[in-house]
């Protein structure tokens, strides 16, 4: 251990010494300090990378160098598992500057991992309704909105979002119509259907669930009927205790059956919609902000 932190300070004396250096000028030093976090980063200390971003911030000598190194320790923080310290640490770079786009990508994606989707949504449609953000950007906002909106079965808002990207989308306008007429099941009528044992289950094709839920309710429904031929009245109880558990299971299996349906319907499609659609930051390029975009 002792070896790799003295490897470590000599890559990074060697950096910062005159002779190594490949530029001038404020990107050309400040990118020269930040192997530290990249180093930290790399070995899976997060919130080790994140202290050391706003250390950078504190030392930077500009508004803008300093809202940068602020926002990379707002990412740090966030893929560190701590999305409140990120949320807390973006607000100072917004403070500060740090530009509109990639402000409001880090919000959606802290609001994400938060598990509020609402927020996502509101700050993804920020930047696919922003004429002066990039359109890969735009395309990318408009898309991750559509596939949370489709997860909350909200289709109509999810086309007008991918009727705001400036790419090609059509085929998953055209995946919006399938959801729209896809066949779905009515919960109630899972629930009637389950009072025949099996069949709320059959509804919604679980039919490894129907099998199951009518072969245990008939063999406790025939263990009832044997311990009353044989007027075996505890062994009847005992029967009858386990057969109102399965049968009922069976109705409220209907249920949930024709609710997971309908949910497999929207969550299928909204995988298709999200794609790979994605943003990451080029590191190494700080305090340069060089988004990459997945379509």
């Amino acid at each position: 251990m002792i070896f790799g932190y003295l490897c470590l300070a000599a890559e990074i004396f060697a950096a910062v010494s005159p002779d190594s250096a490949s530029g001038a000028g404020i990107a050309g030093s400040e990118g020269a300090t930040h192997i530290l976090p990249l180093q930290l980063a790399l070995t899976g200390d997060h919130a080790g990378a994140a202290v050391e971003y706003r250390r950078l911030a504190l030392a930077a000598d500009s508004a803008e160098v300093r809202a940068v190194w602020r926002w990379a320790a707002a990412l740090e923080h966030l893929r560190a598992g701590a999305p409140g310290p990120a949320d807390r640490t973006l607000d100072r770079a917004e403070l500060d500057g740090v530009p509109t786009v990639p402000l409001r990508l880090l919000r959606a994606k802290i609001a994400e991992a938060a598990g509020d989707r609402g927020a996502a949504v509101f700050y993804w449609r920020g930047v696919f309704d922003d004429p002066n953000a990039e359109p890969e950007a735009r395309s990318v906002c408009s898309r991750l909105a559509a596939a949370v909106l489709v997860r909350e079965n909200r289709v109509e808002e999810a086309r007008c979002a991918l009727e705001s990207s400036p790419a090609d989308e059509s085929a998953r306008l055209a995946r919006l119509v399938a959801v729209e007429e896809a066949p779905r099941r009515a919960p109630w009528l899972g629930g009637l259907l389950g009072l025949v044992p099996g069949l709320g289950y059959a509804y919604s094709g679980e039919y490894g669930n129907a099998a199951r839920s009518l072969i245990l309710n008939g063999i406790f429904i025939g263990l009832m009927v044997f311990a009353a031929r044989e007027e075996q009245w505890a062994a009847f109880g005992v029967a009858g205790f386990f057969e109102v558990t399965w049968y009922s299971g069976s109705v409220y299996g209907g249920i949930d059956a024709a609710h997971r349906w309908n949910r497999r319907i929207l969550d299928e499609a909204a995988d298709d919609i999200r794609g790979s659609a994605g943003w990451s930051v080029e590191m190494d390029e700080l305090p340069r902000l060089v988004l990459k975009y997945r379509q």
